[in-house]
């Protein structure tokens, strides 16, 4: 039997401390899952919500096997993570994963690192944890160093999404207050797809699988809903079902079970536009939010961003959700060559549609997406935590970065009032509630990011 910790970092932005959105660590709740069902012992420590510091844990537990993910922000924090892990418990093992490393797993290259997953979802993983002397020899979907510091890539591998254990979420009711959309909360995370059938430029999503979409099995996706205490769930599918059968047997399911949620989704604005009865559906079993990629609001921009889709069927998507009240969070892209006008027009764009929530996000070309070949030229930043879609990591085109920061927060400042003080209320008692809890972790000594 083995020990293992697994790790996601603490994270900080601009926004971080406001606490507008916090998701249940979905993929170490698989991985402890999957552990346990070897017969393993395993421990998650969160960053994110969790107050004891990492190396106590890492003194405490005594772990032969650290597994850490992350996102592109947490680049740096992953490999300090792993470095304090090899200090603190010589000979440990490190194994990193997340959907960065599935891309750009090089990153990650370094003493303190043993193993990547590039590909394959748990299961390089859970054949890795099989071996008692966690020999990496044949395993297909894994990156291993060697005694000679010397990197080994082994092929990438398709994953099968049935496969995945329905998870172990005792973490996620110990901490449940912690996880919420937007104030609707605490919410449960759940998984039914991998990859997107999309190929929209400036996304990773439609790149990781090797670009195959999947789907799980519906019997065992409704069941893993209906063993959850929790009123809400987010659907975290990059798209939730886009065939009409599926759709159907996903709701017929429900509806048999006499399971009552309250569902979030992902969804494209092409499907909803073409599918209102199936949006109706998908109401009438619980339908709460639906978060729209909606991009741009000019038909030349979304066909630079490759999305196959309108402005004039953005628009005939946001009619149907209104309609029928289901709440729309509207994602949008301010690209790199943004305009004043371009600002004052998506402002007013999203006072017309009246929408729950509207987020823009500076467009960040991700390492290994073609936005990237696109501006690697005109990067102005090597700093990971900068990649967090609130910061410019190129330079402007037709504006000075002050003034671009300037107009991006003063779109956020029109859309608190847009709603009317709803949302202001929401992030002021959510903002306070954060200073509290940074002021508390002060006063104990505690660091709440980053290894300690």
């Amino acid at each position: 039997m083995m020990r293992i910790l697994l790790v996601r970092p603490g994270y900080e932005s601009i926004f971080s401390h406001m606490d507008i959105v916090t998701v249940e660590p979905l993929e170490l709740e698989i991985l402890s899952t999957v552990a346990a069902q070897a017969g393993h012992q395993c421990r998650i420590w969160d960053g994110v919500v969790q107050e004891e510091p990492y190396v106590p844990v890492l003194q405490k537990f005594r772990p032969d096997l650290v597994a850490i993910t992350g996102y592109i922000t947490q680049k740096n924090s992953i490999c300090r993570y792993a470095e304090t892990a090899k200090k603190v418990i010589p000979g440990v093992k490190v194994i990193i994963g997340g959907v960065h490393a599935e891309l750009n797993y090089r990153d990650f290259y370094g003493p303190a690192v043993d193993f990547i997953v590039h590909s394959g979802g748990i299961k390089p993983f859970q054949k890795l944890i099989g071996r008692e002397d966690l020999s990496p020899q044949g395993i297909g979907g894994i990156c291993f160093r060697q005694d000679d510091e010397t990197w080994v890539f082994h092929e990438k591998i398709q994953m099968d999404p049935d496969e995945i254990p329905i998870p172990d979420r005792s973490f996620f009711y110990a901490h449940q207050d912690h996880f919420h959309y937007a104030g609707l909360g605490p919410c449960a995370t759940v998984k039914t797809a991998y990859s997107c059938p999309g190929r929209c430029n400036f996304c990773y999503c439609c790149l990781l699988n090797g670009g195959k979409y999947v789907c799980r099995d519906l019997e065992k996706t409704v069941e893993e809903i209906a063993a959850i205490d929790c009123d809400y769930i987010w659907i975290l599918d990059d798209i939730f079902y886009l065939d009409p059968g599926r759709i159907r047997g996903f709701a017929r399911l429900i509806k048999e079970r006499g399971i009552q949620k309250n569902f979030i989704v992902y969804y494209r604005a092409d499907f909803i536009a073409e599918n209102e009865e199936l949006i109706v559906l998908l109401k009438n079993i619980g339908l709460k939010m639906v978060l729209v990629g909606l991009e741009a609001f000019d038909d030349d921009r979304l066909g630079e961003y490759h999305k196959q889709t309108s402005c004039a069927v953005n628009e005939k998507c946001l009619d149907i959700l209104k309609k029928h009240g289901i709440g729309c969070t509207g994602l949008f892209i301010l690209d790199i060559d943004a305009t004043k006008k371009d600002f004052d027009i998506l402002a007013r764009y999203v006072k017309k549609h009246r929408l729950a929530l509207a987020t823009a996000a500076i467009l960040t070309p991700l390492p290994g997406t073609a936005q990237y070949e696109k501006f690697k030229d005109r990067l102005i930043t090597d700093d990971p935590r900068q990649w967090d879609f609130l910061h410019l990591v190129a330079a402007p085109g037709n504006m000075r970065k002050g003034r671009f920061y300037f107009e991006f927060y003063r779109f956020y400042v029109q859309v608190l009032r847009m709603n009317q003080g709803k949302w202001l209320l929401h992030l002021g008692r959510a903002f306070i509630k954060g200073l509290r809890q940074k002021l508390s972790f002060m006063g104990r000594g505690n660091a709440k990011v980053g290894p300690s």
